[in-house]
């Protein structure tokens, strides 16, 4: 007497099922994923498209996990993977993940192939050491004592703060903190400072400073919405030789309207660039919080029209603004502050502090003057 196969369990048939369901959902989620990646690359002048090359790293990595976990969920469901709609979908991800991985190598070598280019100095002489620190301090208070103590050990000759709204750290230092005295001349608050005319630049010299002007750049999405910032530009007086500065933060790109704005501040900043480079031949640091992200094309443009060249503190752009908790900065974040110079100046090092109790940890940086 012959007897029937035993047929599947509900059971075995709904996880099965949940499998499968899980497998599609990943295989979905990946091919996002992998075309979020893309995206800052064929559309570079769509607000959302800009703002995916902030997270190119996470999009990447998560697009790859998805796909991982869609396949072994695939294999737990014993479904035939071959020839089958779901191995084309799978191999449609695969190429687009290729295809956002070169192109972000591609740019990140470009970028950093310029950071390593120029002389410090002409003749193979040795150049003048400049230290530059650039923090967005999103309303850290200066007069902390542990914070000046970290500061001073950094033995910087610039500091460059973003976020300071200076008035309201003067504000806090009598009423708050019932400090007296002002804070330059303080620790290591050089007397030789300049504050922008909106109170968001703040820059501090150990080296005389010669000039200086705030270049204010108007709101494009209203008046006082967004986009009311400025461009603070100065001249040092380094060892005898003039040196040009111009400490930067542009608006965040984070509506169609605010890209808008970040990108009328970059085309007046080009202009800037432009006189420079027409009307002196002074070597030229630019630092600050730029709200971009080097892998987006208007970076790469931005260094290329000014003749500037960039570096990373690692082989490729890491995390200094993160997200949520200082815990999660290896993964939740974007790489938005930056330094570039002109060619004529050697960057030597780059490095990130540690948790300064903002949102952005500080950016070290370390080059040699001609």
């Amino acid at each position: 007497m012959s007897t029937a196969p035993a047929r599947p369990s509900r059971l075995r048939r709904t996880v099965k099922a949940l499998f499968r369901l899980a497998a599609w959902t990943g295989l979905l989620l990946g091919l996002l994923m992998a075309f979020l990646s893309v995206l800052p690359f064929v559309a570079p002048d769509f607000w959302f498209a800009d703002n995916m090359s902030f997270f190119l790293p996470q999009l990447l990595i998560g697009g790859a996990l998805a796909l991982c976990g869609a396949l072994a969920c695939r294999l737990v469901a014993r479904r035939r993977l071959k020839g089958s709609v779901f191995a084309t979908f799978a191999l449609i991800v695969v190429l687009c993940l290729v295809t956002g991985t070169a192109l972000t190598s591609l740019r990140t070598a470009s970028v950093q192939a310029l950071g390593r280019s120029g002389p410090a100095s002409a003749n193979g002489e040795q150049g003048t050491p400049f230290r530059v620190v650039s923090i967005n301090l999103e309303m850290r208070y200066l007069g902390d004592p542990g914070f000046m103590g970290y500061l001073e050990n950094l033995n910087a000759e610039v500091l460059v703060f973003q976020e300071t709204n200076w008035r309201q750290q003067l504000h806090y230092r009598e009423k708050v903190m019932k400090e007296t005295g002002p804070l330059p001349g303080l620790g290591p608050y050089s007397t030789q400072f300049r504050v922008g005319d909106l109170g968001s630049i703040v820059f501090f010299s150990r080296h005389p400073i010669l000039s200086s002007e705030s270049i204010r750049i108007d709101d494009v999405c209203g008046h006082g919405r967004w986009g009311q910032r400025e461009i603070l530009r100065i001249s040092l007086d380094v060892a005898g030789k003039p040196v040009t500065f111009v400490a930067l933060h542009p608006e965040s790109p984070r509506t169609p309207c605010r890209f808008e704005a970040r990108q009328a501040y970059y085309a007046a900043l080009g202009l800037e660039l432009a006189r420079l480079s027409r009307d002196s031949r002074d070597p030229v640091i630019l630092a600050g919080d730029w709200n971009m992200s080097p892998w987006s094309a208007h970076f790469s443009q931005l260094l290329e029209a000014g003749g500037l060249k960039t570096r990373f503190p690692s082989f490729m752009p890491v995390i200094t603004r993160f997200f949520f908790d200082y815990r999660l900065s290896w993964f939740l974040g974007s790489a938005v502050d930056h330094i570039a110079v002109s060619p004529d100046i050697a960057i030597t090092a780059v490095a990130l502090g540690p948790d300064i109790g903002s949102d952005h940890v500080p950016l070290i940086a370390d080059l040699q003057l001609p």
